[in-house]
């Protein structure tokens, strides 16, 4: 049985915690992608190497025969750069047993399970535990995905609020146009949340 694994702290992309995506798939994925930095990655990713490769070979052993590897990993540097370390987790499943459900747990920074989770949103500091589960399908190859179990929030950024100058990735300029100040917050319309993208 596969054992948890906790992932190095990194900022979260697009996470889906609180309220899983039902974009692709109607019973829900609960997602998080995280990028973390080159040196956490490396670490990360030897540990996981080793794992997938013991993993591998016991899977050929007991298929008689040498398997390709999927393409695909959750452990990858993305087309930008960017180190990325992407964990899911079904929200409900249909099994013989009957229909068994799921959710992730979300701890604070201190490790203090929370009663529900918040509006995790792009740019919080997060760490993950995961369970790695290995597959075969003839048509993919063998491949990983890590199971998404929990999440730990270090630094927390909240979605569909926040709207300040911070939230938008401006800083002050010295010298600059200086505004009369308003308390009123900048309209969200159709196509500013984070839920118009695709992850």
């Amino acid at each position: 049985m596969s054992k948890l694994i906790t992932t190095p702290k990194g900022k979260a992309v697009y996470p889906r915690i609180d309220n899983p995506d039902t974009k692709f798939n109607e019973d829900g994925v609960y997602t998080c992608k995280l990028h973390v930095s080159e040196a956490d990655y490396n670490a990360f990713k030897e540990s996981y190497d080793a794992m997938f490769e013991r993993a591998y070979k016991k899977e050929c052993e007991e298929k008689g025969k040498t398997l390709r590897k999927a393409a695909s990993s959750p452990v990858r540097v993305t087309d930008d750069g960017d180190y990325e370390i992407y964990a899911k987790q079904v929200a409900k499943r249909n099994t013989s047993k009957g229909l068994i459900e799921f959710s992730v747990a979300v701890y604070d920074s201190q490790g203090n399970k929370m009663d529900s989770a918040p509006k995790i949103g792009s740019g919080s500091t997060l760490r993950a535990s995961v369970e790695p589960s290995f597959w075969f399908v003839s048509s993919q190859g063998f491949g990983c995905t890590l199971r998404l179990r929990a999440v730990q929030v270090i630094d927390l950024v909240e979605y569909g609020g926040g709207n300040n100058s911070e939230s938008f990735g401006f800083d002050g300029v010295e010298g600059g146009f200086v505004a009369e100040t308003t308390d009123e917050p900048i309209p969200v319309t159709a196509g500013d949340s984070e839920d118009a993208y695709d992850f």
